[in-house]
């Protein structure tokens, strides 16, 4: 059976993901740290409640996850558990636990994941980064958030040039209605551009994507990659993509 394995299932795009993947005949490998009640018991559903920064049992984790699949590697890897962190502050009134926090969920968990699948006997076909335009323009507010998506970014592009048999599709999400975006849209009014984001957010109608729909729009892009001209290791806005996707 076709198999993902997907970080984040509880909330957004990963819960979404998770939906999708299962409606369509996968068998779904999740984590979160909360776990997702309504996919819990669907039998192609394969669940461990875990916080993926306690780095040092993730290859554990994905092992027993992929044995419980009965499958050597997930055919797509998404690396989507991220957070945001607190409301947008100003980077010298932004701690360096706050830092290290969102760095260790963006950016080294993602490494963990990525190396324990990896170093399997065999690997993933496609790993899919969820990434954010935030890390080629970042706006005042979001220093962690961007910075961890910048690294984010550059991880992605090594591993593309490092290990050429597996695609690395990074995508940037845009605007989705999800924890982040809503915690983003926090901004107070130091913060022109996240205010001005708001308002768009509230005043146009579709300017937040649903999880659903850009799951699918995910999913889309992903099957059609060669079409699309899509280059492993580097980054593309998926709002780009989807006008020439057929989903």
């Amino acid at each position: 059976m076709r198999t993902v394995l997907i970080t984040g299932v509880s909330t957004g795009i990963g819960h979404a993901l998770a939906k999708l993947y299962l409606s369509r005949g996968f068998r779904v490998c999740g984590v979160s740290r909360r776990t997702p009640l309504d996919l819990a018991d669907h039998p192609e559903m394969i669940f461990i409640r875990y916080d993926l920064t306690r780095f040092e049992g993730i290859a554990s984790l994905v092992d027993e996850l992929l044995s419980r699949a009965h499958v050597a590697t997930p055919e797509i890897l998404f690396l989507n558990a991220g957070r945001f962190g607190s409301p947008p502050k100003r980077a010298d009134e932004t701690s360096i636990s706050e830092f290290q926090e969102t760095l260790a969920v963006n950016l080294v968990a993602v490494k963990a994941v990525l190396d324990a699948c990896l170093s399997r006997s065999e690997r993933p076909q496609c790993v899919v980064f969820s990434a954010s335009i935030s890390a080629l323009r970042p706006r005042a507010g979001m220093l962690s958030y961007a910075v961890s998506k910048a690294a984010l970014n550059a991880l992605a592009q090594l591993y593309g040039i490092e290990n050429p048999d597996v695609f690395f599709a990074v995508l940037g999400l845009c605007n989705v209605d999800t924890k982040v975006a809503r915690t983003i849209m926090q901004a107070d009014d130091r913060f022109d551009d996240l205010v001005a984001l708001r308002g768009r957010a509230m005043t146009i109608p579709g300017y937040l994507s649903s999880p659903d729909e850009r799951a699918r729009h995910l999913a889309a892009v992903l099957e059609q990659r060669a079409e699309l001209g899509l280059q492993s290791g580097r980054f593309k806005e998926i709002r780009e993509l989807t006008h020439s996707c057929s989903n």
